[in-house]
């Protein structure tokens, strides 16, 4: 058996779960989900070294690693996947990248129906991603995007059936969601509105049926941002540039999730 550590610090709070990957799925051999915001970097290792100990294991036991690629808090997404990177090229193991919207919904897949994941993504927008939950399985429906919350919501709305709403960004837009949805809306339990350790490896264990996990090369797994930072942004703008398209990763690498 594969034993993979699973590490997400997109949101305000640091999932990390370890499990033994099987053919029919993970077994969960534990998890810690922390609600640390702007401390995550503090917070992660000794939780990585304290959660490996309660199972009386150690960080050579790991046969891979699986991180939360995003999108989510830009500085948050970097410190899981610079850390992840580290302990892959460290250990000499594999490497493989979820998507941080993607572990959400998987906290869903008992349930039949549409599974709306709204991430926070700062400057008055959200990160929508909405999934088809059915007989234990989900199903992205489209791509990794960032629009504003009004945008996001008219277009579930448009579906014309319900949608269980998840996600940091409803804190500050569950009215937007509520008032276009109107009837259709349903909200999920706060707890449940970031990934946790256990969600982060069922990801990965779907992904890998799917194959869209990666070739387990630790350089070719990249975050997710789907746009330009704050500072990207300046830069452009002191040089006179024009907008530049919005990049699937970091470096411009292909978006997670394309609809299938």
């Amino acid at each position: 058996m594969t034993l993979l550590l699973a590490l997400d610090t997109s949101t305000e709070e640091l999932a990390i779960g370890l499990g033994f990957l099987k053919e029919t799925g993970v077994h969960l051999v534990g998890e810690t989900n922390l609600d640390v915001p702007r401390a995550s970097l503090t917070h992660l290792v000794p939780s990585v070294t304290r959660l490996l100990d309660s199972a009386d294991l150690q960080l050579r036991n790991v046969d891979a690693v699986v991180v939360g690629r995003g999108p989510g808090s830009f500085t948050g997404v970097r410190i899981a996947v610079a850390a992840a990177k580290g302990i892959a090229q460290g250990l000499g193991v594999p490497l493989y990248g979820v998507g941080t919207l993607d572990a959400v919904a998987e906290r869903f897949a008992g349930r039949d129906g549409l599974a709306g994941v709204v991430g926070d993504a700062m400057r008055r927008e959200v990160y929508p991603a909405l999934f088809r939950c059915s007989d234990g399985g989900v199903r992205r429906l489209g791509p990794d995007a960032v629009m504003t919350p009004a945008e996001a919501a008219v277009a579930w709305a448009s579906l014309g059936e319900p949608v269980m709403l998840v996600g940091n960004g409803l804190r500050k837009y569950a009215d937007v969601f509520s008032q276009a949805l109107g009837g259709h809306a349903e909200f999920a339990p706060e707890a449940l509105w970031s990934p946790s350790g256990e969600a982060l490896l069922q990801a990965a264990w779907r992904a890998r049926l799917e194959g869209t996990w990666g070739d387990g090369d630790p350089a070719t797994v990249l975050p997710v941002y789907t746009r330009l930072s704050d500072a990207e942004e300046a830069e452009r703008a002191k040089c006179g540039a024009g907008p530049a398209a919005a990049p699937a990763s970091g470096v411009a690498g292909p978006p997670v999730g394309d609809a299938r």
